[in-house]
């Protein structure tokens, strides 16, 4: 009786320290939605009101810009004209649509819009922001506002609306490079997006030496490559998974020359391999180049090391001594030997 007892209570001790022990585990709790100070409910007197979706910006990674829709409705009882006021945040710029024109005394402030809507009509306002901030921006959530307003200037409360840039992400680059050939050179170029989301543009930027330029595709004019080389930006949207693959054509006179890649803005990318070094080798015309070796996919991997020749196998020496069939000869003998000397002694005992 006492033993059940005591298992019974170790059982329960050893699950109560169990159920202390695992971590409790509970659903994630929904996102409480963010409110600016500036959302809250318009004022009954004014009856035009404006709202703005989200914005998400993106293609050229140092200016990347995104569409932003603004709704103008009337919710008056006569036909009138419907404005809205645009605010932006510093480091962003509007540079296309709204019918807009600067507002008076306030920075990144708009006033757009202006049509005939009628009493319960609305109207949508398509526009381009464009990130104006110095460097490229990653990661980051900045807040706009609109507020409507009619033809007397009567405004409602603004709205606000979330701007965001890109995030920071992975991108690979591989890069081979062909023999040089009367003067001129091509180089394959695979840039593929590990990372878990599409990206909508990157940029390659190449470093040349003396001897040594790009010819297509088509350099960027930013200036930011100071004269040492060309920078092609890739203004497309590429999946998670894909790969971007393309040919980089230049000419190169003046014997071997080495010529480095890497993807930019280099903050964007938290991953190591975005950056290759290629060697220009051979000449000659009439396609009487000789073929350059091409690095290592992965700038980190080390170059695959030739497999050494196997050394030549000893001559085996002859073999000699005592073998292992003498050796079993001997054991059987022994073993017959201790038999017989058993069974002579059990004949003995029973005479």
């Amino acid at each position: 009786m006492n033993r059940p007892l005591r298992s019974g209570i170790l059982g329960a001790a050893v699950l109560a320290l169990s159920a202390l022990a695992t971590p409790t585990v509970a659903g994630a709790a929904p996102a409480k939605p963010t409110v600016s100070p500036s959302t809250t409910a318009g004022s009954a007197a004014p009856t035009i009101l404006a709202r703005a979706d989200i914005v998400f910006l993106g293609g050229d990674p140092w200016h990347p810009s995104g569409p932003l829709e603004v709704t103008v409705v009337n919710e008056g009882a006569a036909a009138a004209k419907g404005f809205f006021v645009l605010r932006l945040p510093q480091d962003a710029d509007l540079t296309a649509g709204g019918d807009c024109r600067a507002g008076d005394g306030a920075p990144r402030t708009w006033v757009c819009g202006g049509a005939e809507l009628p009493a319960g009509g609305d109207r949508t306002y398509r526009m381009t922001v464009t990130s104006s901030a110095a460097q490229p921006v990653f990661g980051v959530t900045e807040w706009g506002s609109v507020a409507g307003q009619d033809a007397t200037g009567r405004a409602d409360r603004p709205t606000d609306f979330r701007i965001n840039w890109p995030d920071r992400t992975t991108l690979r680059l591989r890069a081979t490079a062909g023999p040089v050939v009367d003067g001129a050179a091509t180089i394959r170029v695979l840039v593929t997006n590990t990372g878990t989301f599409d990206i909508g543009g990157y940029s390659l930027n190449v470093a040349t030496p003396d001897g040594v330029r790009v010819t297509a595709p088509g350099c960027s004019d930013s200036g930011r490559m100071n004269g040492v080389g060309c920078e092609i930006l890739r203004d497309r949207r590429l999946a998670d998974g894909a790969t971007d693959s393309f040919d980089v054509r230049m000419a190169a006179t003046g014997g071997t020359k080495s010529v480095r890649l890497w993807l930019a803005p280099t903050n964007r990318y938290t991953n190591p391999d975005t950056s290759v070094t290629l060697r220009l080798t051979g000449g000659g015309s009439g396609g009487g180049g000789v073929a350059t070796t091409a690095p290592p996919a992965d700038p980190t991997t080390p170059a695959t090391t030739a497999p050494a020749t196997p050394a030549v196998e000893a001559t085996e020496l002859p073999r000699t001594g005592t073998t292992t069939i003498v050796y079993g000869l001997i054991g059987v003998s022994l073993l017959a030997l201790g038999g017989g000397l058993l069974l002579l002694r059990r004949r003995l005992q029973r005479g």
